[in-house]
Formats: C-alpha cells, sequence, structure tokens
C-alpha cells in the first residue's frame, strides 16, 4: 500500500545492543528470578544478570517489573506460506487425469521434493499475528496432502525467505490425505502402500547412485529424480518424518509403518490423548493448538423460569443427552495435553491450522483443564527446542544463546497479560498493551450509540511525512463490543492494510499499523465531518495526519 514508500525509507537502528533492566527473568519454565538485566547485543544474549554493566552503545527498553521468556517454538506451522486459491486445492476428478490407477505424483499429491523456502512470503500477515503472541520460531511446512514436501526451521523475521531460513529442509512432512475417490492412492491403505513403495524405491535409487558414484565401470548412469532423491535424507537418518496423525488410529497406522521402514518419526497435529506406549519413546509428538468452540453459556433464563420448568420432552430429553454428549467431547479435548503430561509424555505444540486469535484461549482452556503452566511453557519453549535439535541455541534465556525472547508485562498465562516486546535474532518488535475492557457500547446507551455513528465508515487520510505526501482511506467498523479497521490505498490495486489495536475513546482514536517490523501508532482527534493528528514511528518522531469523513470515497 502506499505507506510502503514511506516504510522503506526509514532508517535501520543505530544500535543492535539493547538493555531490558528491573525484569524478571524465566530461564526455563519453573526458574525465575526478579531484579535481573539483560543485555542483547548483535542479535545474542550478552549477558543476564543483576550486577550486569550497561554498555554505552546499549538502547534501554523500559520494561521495568516485566517478565522476559525465551520465544515460543511451534512445532509444526504453516506461518508465512499463503493458503493456496481455491482452484489450486482442488484435487483433479478421475476424469481428467489420463491414467487414474497411476496418476502423475503432482495429481496424486506427492511432491516431497518442494522445499518450503519456495513457498514462504516474508510479507505474509500470519508472520506478525503468530509473533505478537510470543512466537519467535517454527517449523514450517508446505501446504498439501500425501506428502506436500520438505520443512525447514524459520524465525519469524526477515525481508525474505533467505534472511528467515534458520535451517533449511530439516524434515519431511507426510500425511494420510490421498487423492480424489477413484485416483490412486485414494484411501488410507492405498496411501500407506504408495509411501511404502516410494521409500523402497528411493532406497534402491540411493544404492545405484552410491555404487556408481564409487565405480561407474560397466554401470547405467542413475536417472535423476527429485521426488526419489528427497527421501535420501530420511533413509540417511539426517532428516525426520512427520506424519499428521490426528487419532489413535492414524497414530497407530504411522508407527506402523515407521517399524517396517526404520526413519526417524514426528507426529504432529494430534488432537487425542494417547496411552504411553515404549514405541512412542523416540518419536517427536506435537500436539495440535486447535480446539472446539467453546459454547456460550446462556445467562438469559431466570430463576423463575427454572423453578416453572416442566417436565423435558422426548425431544428434549435427546437434546440433553447430545449436549452432555458434546460436553464430554469438550473436556476430553481440553485435557489431552494434561492427560498426555501425566502419562509422562513430553510433547511440543503445533500452530498448523490454528488461526492465531485462537492460540492464547485455548492455551488458557488447557491450563483450566489441568495443564500446568510449566507444563505449556515447556511445551512451547524447551521441548520443541529439544525435539528440533536446536536447544544449544534457542528456548531458555541463557548468555550465549540467540536472542529470541518475549517481554509481557504479566506472567504470560494470567489473564490480562499482554506481549510488550519481542525480540527476533536480536530484531526487536514492540507492541502497544491492550487497554482494559470498558462498558460494551450498543446496550442501549445513548452516548456510546453516538459515539459508535461518529467514528464507524470510511475516512480519507493524508500523511506528511519527510517531504511527501501520503494519501488514502480508513475504514472502521464496530461489531460485538470491539472495534476493527484497515487501511487502504486510493487507487484499490493493492489489498487492505489490517489495523491493530483499535480503541475508540470519545472522539479520540487510536491504533497501531505493523509494516515491515516497524510499529506505527495512530491517535486521531474526530471534529464532526474532519479529524486531525499524528502518526508516531519510535524515534523518528511524529508525523501530522488529516482526514475527513468521506462515504463516496
Amino acid at each position: 500500500m502506499v505507506l510502503g514508500v514511506w516504510a522503506q525509507n526509514v532508517p535501520e537502528s543505530v544500535t543492535s545492543t539493547y538493555a531490558l533492566t528491573d525484569v524478571t527473568v524465566v530461564k526455563a519454565p519453573g526458574q525465575s528470578q526478579a531484579g535481573m538485566t539483560v543485555i542483547i547485543k548483535d542479535g545474542l544474549i550478552q549477558a543476564v544478570g543483576k550486577n550486569v554493566k550497561i554498555p554505552f552503545d546499549a538502547k534501554p527498553i523500559k520494561a521495568d517489573s516485566m517478565y522476559v521468556y525465551a520465544g515460543f517454538i511451534s512445532g509444526a506451522a504453516y506461518v508465512g506460506v499463503p493458503k493456496p486459491k481455491e482452484e489450486e486445492q482442488r484435487r483433479p476428478r478421475r476424469s481428467e487425469i489420463r491414467n487414474p490407477n497411476n496418476p502423475s505424483n503432482a495429481d496424486a499429491g506427492i511432491q516431497p521434493d518442494r522445499s518450503v523456502r519456495d513457498l514462504l512470503k516474508a510479507d505474509d500477515k500470519s508472520i506478525d499475528e503468530l509473533r505478537k503472541l510470543g512466537f519467535t520460531a517454527a517449523q514450517v511446512l508446505p501446504r498439501g496432502r500425501m506428502l506436500p514436501g520438505k520443512g525447514s526451521l524459520i524465525f519469524l523475521a526477515g525481508d525474505n525467505a533467505k534472511e528467515m531460513i534458520a535451517q533449511e529442509d530439516i524434515s519431511l512432512f507426510a500425511s494420510f490425505s490421498g487423492s480424489s475417490k477413484g485416483v490412486y492412492p485414494s484411501t488410507v491403505i492405498a496411501v500407506m502402500s504408495k509411501l511404502r513403495d516410494l521409500y523402497h524405491q528411493a532406497e534402491q535409487a540411493k544404492a545405484h547412485s552410491e555404487t556408481y558414484a564409487n565405480s561407474s565401470n560397466g554401470m547405467r548412469r542413475p536417472n535423476t529424480d527429485p521426488v526419489m532423491e528427497a527421501f535420501f535424507p530420511l533413509i540417511d537418518g539426517k532428516q525426520r518424518l512427520h506424519m499428521r496423525a490426528s487419532n489413535p488410529k492414524e497414530v497407530s497406522r504411522a508407527l506402523a509403518l515407521q517399524e517396517e521402514l526404520g526413519y526417524k518419526l514426528g507426529l504432529y497435529n494430534l488432537t487425542q490423548s494417547l496411552d504411553y506406549s515404549p514405541r512412542l519413546k523416540d518419536v517427536d509428538l506435537y500436539l495440535s493448538l486447535a480446539l472446539p468452540k467453546a459454547k456460550k453459556e446462556d445467562k438469559k433464563k431466570t430463576a423463575e423460569e427454572d423453578e416453572e420448568k416442566k417436565e423435558p420432552t422426548a425431544a428434549e430429553k435427546e437434546m440433553e443427552m447430545l449436549e452432555a454428549r458434546r460436553a464430554k467431547s469438550m473436556a476430553t479435548r481440553e485435557a489431552y495435553a494434561k492427560d498426555l503430561d501425566a502419562k509422562g509424555m513430553a510433547f511440543g505444540f503445533s500452530t498448523a491450522g490454528v488461526k492465531a486469535k485462537d492460540i492464547r484461549p485455548n492455551l488458557k482452556r488447557m491450563i483450566d483443564a489441568g495443564l500446568s503452566p510449566d507444563k505449556a511453557l515447556a511445551a512451547l519453549t524447551t521441548q520443541p527446542a529439544k525435539m528440533l535439535g536446536i536447544d544449544d541455541v534457542v528456548g531458555t534465556v541463557e548468555k550465549g544463546k540467540v536472542a529470541n525472547l518475549m517481554v509481557a508485562d504479566a506472567p504470560y498465562f494470567e489473564e490480562g497479560a499482554n506481549v510488550r516486546y519481542v525480540f527476533v535474532d536480536g530484531k526487536i518488535f514492540e507492541y502497544k498493551a491492550k487497554p482494559k475492557k470498558k462498558k460494551k457500547t450498543g446496550e442501549g446507551d445513548a452516548a456510546d450509540e453516538a459515539a459508535i455513528k461518529k467514528v464507524e465508515g470510511d475516512w480519507t487520510y493524508n500523511i506528511n511525512a519527510m517531504g511527501q505526501q501520503m494519501n488514502g482511506k480508513l475504514t472502521f467498523d464496530y461489531e460485538d463490543g470491539s472495534w476493527s479497521g484497515v487501511m487502504s490505498d486510493p487507487t484499490g490495486e493493492d489489498d487492505p492494510t489490517d489495523l491493530s489495536d483499535v480503541e475508540v475513546d470519545g472522539s479520540t482514536i487510536t491504533f497501531t499499523l505493523d509494516m515491515q517490523g516497524m510499529t506505527i501508532e495512530f491517535e486521531l482527534e474526530v471534529d464532526g465531518t474532519n479529524y486531525d493528528g499524528t502518526a508516531s514511528v519510535g524515534a523518528m518522531g511524529s508525523f501530522e495526519i488529516t482526514g475527513k469523513r468521506d462515504p463516496n470515497f
């Protein structure tokens, strides 16, 4: 959008050294100490302690009495990988394939040679959405079906895939999702058979290549097959196959294949508790952070209505039984992390397929169901770091480790805690604290109704910054007790950019806009059909912004 020109002209910070003073450092789950200082320099944690000398060039960060954690790690995620268009996701029908009994690899969803590097978009909004929650790293996988491709470990900051990828092609991903009906392999058993055949073919291809490399005399030159070659690191034990397995039956099938073929195994997007088994000892487990939507409690019924309640009808009794089964199923899902921990099974979390806005509420539901906050923190930090083999560089707050950190203004799992700063590879991102919730508007309060009408709708904007005039449209919406908004350019060629932390207090509108690692804070004062205000960009200072209501923009 038009502000992108502004963002490109913002100079980089004059220092890469930061000082967090008088903070509580949560070194690892269950290990915290107050009154500490943390020094970050050149992307690393330079010092952690009480009597730490602050470098002369360190930029002080306003974090007094805040809490410093290791940045969170998602063991399996789609972050930064845009969802394909509907036509790209569609599975080809049997009539569209020349030989449905032996379709091409692409038609069958077999693309293990794909690298997530070629799919990553550094400006995808999912990166900042996850980072705002405290995540700094993720094992990212391609989207797809049976064999969607190779996963990479990425840090959640950078202008391109090269800058973001910390370790490339570290794993291979698979699922039991087959082809269209009538196209091989379409069933779970057929997928297992196909995976088994591909693995054995890859073993033969690898053996042929190695023999030819040692002595090519009298041998046919091996064919170059990217699909076969994608299995070579798996066969050598240098990669792990991560299988999507949501339920115990899929877990059992994944284990059966692993035991037969002998590769290292990981299971992701688990949604149901498992019984402990020695077979799972060396398997990486990533539990899905998705939960069924919680049912809102109906508070409308009065005591009088309860007293007058008549004997339920047969249909009402059936509905009550159905609701009881749903409630039991919900309770089981919410408690599955606690159950695995009680069985002594270590795990991390998967954010694949979960909306960012649901992650913290779902973590709270798991904790309310019995998972201890320390175990939840371990599943977000130390455990995935260990499983991914990166616990020597991230996962705890210690001198010498990469500065992947999250700073919250209260213990993270406490109600109302805000993530205020996130450091990724030493790069700082600042986030505003959400103000305490006020009385919801739109409930018969005439003043509130007037405030909504005063702000809701389309407005023009004009910013004068560094000699440049930038203009476009702001749109504010109010729904279900909260405000949202977008900023658009005047041409409509670029997608609108979502506004964050939109708040309206009388005639004052405040919000933030995150762009290319830069947080722009806005404060507008509405006067009838016009407004004026400021757009602030940290050390760069503030710039004037003006605009007016324009319903026909």
